[in-house]
């Protein structure tokens, strides 16, 4: 009876033994065994134009398994009359990253409406993963708008005057755009309209004051330049804020 329940106790700790050492074991089996997440990117589909034509700007979304190295992440646009291409900067972390590209025009000038982008990215440690997107991008109008620095008292401080440089694409129309100039309880608003051809103009837009008066020193400065577009409204902003009037 002795010897028999010794060895049902020897048998017993035999099972449970292996099946300890096989659990350690798997929990041991290091990172390198496990298959790395393959690399991705994904091309987002709205565009940008800059006003002159010269590139359009759009955002990539991306990834690559950590500690791998990247040998290319590149990204090509093209449309009839142009095309250009340009690199993103990845770096394998093992999680997923918002790059904002810009494509200069290699050839031609690019142009509102539709055009066609590919993404590809490569990396590598030992052997090499590969990844690619394709997407027609839909090209929406970009606007520049630059507030001047200074502005010039007028009028007794009833009015102050300040330059607002524009500039917009190409098949764009201006709208009436204002412009906000406020100073402790002092406040106005002027209007002036973008003019749309790709280049840049700048405006003297006067701002009579709506309440109090303004006076020499550091005001606050706020523009949305407007434009349209197959009937849709785009607006750059410069909201840089600090101004100084000057007399």
């Amino acid at each position: 009876m002795m010897r028999r329940r010794i060895s049902r106790r020897i048998a017993r700790t035999f099972v449970l033994g292996s099946a300890i050492g096989l659990l350690a074991a798997g929990l041991a089996a290091p990172a390198e065994a496990r298959p790395p997440v393959p690399p991705t990117v994904d091309i987002q589909s709205v565009a940008w134009l800059a006003p002159d034509g010269g590139s359009v700007s759009f955002q990539v979304i991306a990834s690559c398994p950590e500690r791998w190295t990247v040998v290319q992440a590149v990204v090509a646009v093209s449309q009839p009359q142009a095309s250009g291409q340009a690199s993103f900067p990845l770096t394998c972390v093992g999680a997923l990253r918002v790059f904002h590209v810009t494509v200069p025009a290699a050839t031609g000038t690019f142009g509102l409406g539709e055009a066609q982008a590919t993404a590809s990215v490569v990396v590598k440690r030992g052997k090499t993963q590969s990844a690619q997107d394709s997407q027609l991008l839909r090209v929406d109008p970009a606007v520049l708008v630059e507030l001047a620095e200074s502005a010039r008292l007028e009028s007794g401080g009833g009015a102050v005057t300040i330059g607002v440089t524009v500039a917009c694409p190409v098949g764009t129309t201006g709208l009436e755009s204002r412009l906000v100039v406020s100073q402790g309880q002092s406040l106005g608003v002027g209007t002036y309209t973008p003019v749309c051809d790709g280049s840049r103009h700048t405006f003297t837009v006067r701002v009579e004051a709506s309440r109090g008066l303004y006076q020499a020193g550091i005001a606050q400065a706020l523009t949305f330049a407007n434009i349209e577009f197959n009937g849709m409204g785009f607006a750059g902003i410069d909201d840089d804020g600090a101004l100084e009037i000057v007399t």
